[in-house]
């Protein structure tokens, strides 16, 4: 048996003490540590009323004053109120915590500090307790919620991603597209993206066009697409989508006009009929009227057999089916549209459809007068103001215009006058010739536009003459060259219909029985509200009205220099109206030079014109000279617009 000294065994229960307050020194600090990990933001308020109290306690020890701790105290709300939280709501709750209490320990401070705290305990301890329970409360749920978790989502199956499905036909005409049509150079920066088969034979694609891509010589690349294609017996067509970046382009493999159209009767409805019927078998409409814009009129062009008496019949088929009142011009005695003498309204020989034209004229402005005195700005059938004044439809036509229209006479300003007028009146003019020269409309650019903005169908041309073109200037298609027989089959009503939204697509008007179908058109009398013309009137051309400075009208409206001269002189000093043909430069390279100045042209467009003093291969050889030389800039792509040096 061992024995241990006294000094042992105190030695050991001091280290068991030591071990034993080491050990609960351990247990406090962890819960300590523990309740304020899990309780601050509940007890949050009075961490913050101790701190209050303690510096009003110190403050007085310290030599504080209460300057010093309003200082204090406005630093720890700016630092509680931009220091970063999950709100701006408990940013505004710190910052209210820390001015209150701080107000509080300001005024401790300034009552005595220690002493204030000692004589009155209630205003110095119990009332900062209070305010930091109660700005604590509302907050506690706030604080102590945390974002919801997300709920574990089953881990995805990994399965195998379907291969995107190509649609066969997209797929077959895109690659015609790239390899026959993008790699021989035509419609450069272009790509098919889908395409439908809406008829047999017939495929409508759609085409993203790449940035800087431009439409508009797109729209003239449709030969150049055909060839590539290799489409004998169809044709292309484009279509605008709204969108500068897309197009529609219509390939037709198989023509549903080369044998022909049937006539199968008016369709007239909604003021427009079909005129025409596109290759791909839809409908080519001719407007005549459209609600709240008036009467339109137009224009038709065609060669000597290539149907234009055929296009004339249908339209005045369908005008008598809409109850339009017509009236017919023949300069060639009868010899034009002799069918429709007995249904119509017929004048034959050139000195009554000069009659006609003066008595359309004023029967226009005579309509302008009544409506405008009615307070109707646009002609419409179905208003009652309309119907009280007896105002109808009226349609004239005039088959080979270029007979009575001559340049420099007093009867071009007046139909000028009448066809810029009318569209509100309630009438129209349709005029017809088969020479496509500036020639055949008296020289007028301004009639030409104004017939042309509302319906122009161009036939077949087979005659090129000289002088400026009667055709648009943006107009999409090559009437010259068609043929007269394609594979055997005429071509006569073939051509090109501008009205449509079918950009430079084919199109051929119904073969129709004009005998026939005259006899069974309605009958529209007529009803002018001016007399007949008296033929020994001397035509008055149209007047402007007077200037400020006195001086009277100009007859014939003038050119722009004759006006100014009218303005500014003292003497009275009319003038008529001098109509100045175009003349066509005197060599080949000034006549390029020229076009390509009124505007980027390609060489097919040239080439269109009706004044074009070379063939293909010296203009090509022409525009190569002149590229040469810098003069003229060559096109970006095959079959684009050429354009002059800058």
């Amino acid at each position: 048996m061992s024995t241990r000294t006294v000094s042992e065994i105190r030695a050991d229960r001091a280290a068991k003490v030591g071990r034993a307050l080491t050990a609960l020194l351990a247990v406090t600090a962890y819960a300590v540590s523990w309740l304020v990990r899990r309780s601050w933001r509940r007890l949050l308020p009075f961490y913050w009323v101790a701190a209050e109290l303690a510096v009003a306690w110190v403050a007085g020890p310290l030599g504080l004053s209460w300057q010093s701790v309003a200082i204090l105290t406005l630093a720890i709300a700016a630092a509680a109120a931009s220091w970063q939280a999950r709100s701006r709501a408990v940013r505004a709750w710190r910052a209210a915590i820390a001015v209150v209490l701080g107000g509080s320990a300001v005024a401790t401070v300034a009552a005595g500090g220690p002493a204030a705290l000692v004589a009155h305990p209630t205003l110095t301890i119990a009332v900062p307790t209070l305010a930091g329970v109660v700005l604590g409360w509302p907050w506690w749920y706030h604080l102590r919620q945390r974002p919801p978790e997300p709920e574990p989502q089953p881990a995805p199956v990994v399965a195998d991603a379907p291969a995107e499905v190509v649609d066969p036909l997209t797929a077959y005409w895109s690659q015609r597209w790239q390899r026959e049509v993008v790699a021989q150079g035509v419609c450069a920066g272009t790509t098919l993206t889908r395409a439908v088969n809406p008829r047999p034979g017939v495929t409508e694609a759609l085409v993203r066009l790449a940035p800087g891509t431009k439409p508009a010589p797109l729209f003239k690349a449709g030969p150049d697409v055909e060839v590539a294609l290799d489409l004998d017996e169809g044709t292309v067509g484009w279509r605008s989508t709204g969108k500068t970046a897309r197009l529609q382009i219509i390939i037709v493999e198989r023509s549903y006009i080369l044998t022909g159209v049937p006539w199968t009767g008016p369709t007239y409805a909604g003021g427009r009929c079909e005129i025409a019927r596109f290759t791909d078998g839809s409908a080519g409409e001719w407007v005549f009227s459209r609600p709240a814009f008036g009467v339109l009129g137009g224009l038709v062009v065609g060669s000597s057999g290539s149907g234009k008496t055929r296009a004339l019949g249908a339209l005045i088929a369908n005008l008598l089916d809409g109850g339009f009142q017509v009236a017919v011009g023949d300069p060639q005695n009868g010899q034009s549209l002799p069918a429709w003498r007995d249904a119509v309204e017929y004048h034959a020989g050139a000195e009554a459809v000069i009659l006609l034209l003066r008595r359309f004229h004023a029967e226009v402005m005579r309509r302008s007068a009544l409506l405008a005195a009615a307070g109707v700005d646009t002609y419409d059938e179905d208003d009652p103001r309309v119907k009280s004044l007896g105002l109808g439809k009226l349609m004239v036509i005039v088959d080979e215009c270029q007979l009575v229209l001559i340049p420099n006479t007093p009867l071009v300003p007046l139909v000028e006058q009448a066809a810029e007028t009318m569209r509100k009146t309630g009438a129209g003019l349709v005029l017809a010739t088969q020479l496509p020269q500036m020639k055949s409309l008296g020289g007028s650019v301004r009639l030409r536009d104004a017939l042309v903005a509302a319906n122009a169908l161009i036939l077949r041309l087979s005659n090129r003459g000289s002088g400026t073109t009667i055709l648009p200037d943006d107009f999409v298609g090559n009437p010259f060259a068609l043929d007269r027989e394609i594979d055997g089959k005429t071509t006569a009503g073939m051509g090109y219909l501008r009205h449509s939204n079918r950009v430079g697509m084919l199109c051929r008007v119904p073969h129709l029985d004009e005998v026939a179908v005259a006899a069974a058109s309605p009958r529209v009398p007529m009803r002018w509200n001016v007399p007949q013309i008296d033929p020994a009137t001397p035509i008055k051309a149209p007047t402007t009205k007077a200037t400020a400075g006195g001086s009277p009208p100009a007859q014939g409206g003038g050119t722009a220099v004759d006006r100014l001269r009218a303005a500014f002189s003292s003497r009275p000093k009319t003038t008529t109206t001098t109509v100045v043909e175009q003349v066509a430069p005197q060599t080949p390279a000034e006549w390029v030079l020229a076009c390509l100045r009124r505007g980027p042209a390609s060489a097919q467009a040239l080439l269109d014109r009706p004044d074009c003093p070379v063939n293909q291969s010296q203009l090509y050889t022409l525009l190569g000279r002149l590229k040469g030389s810098g003069r003229i800039v060559a096109p970006a792509q095959r079959g684009g617009p050429w354009t002059v040096s800058a």
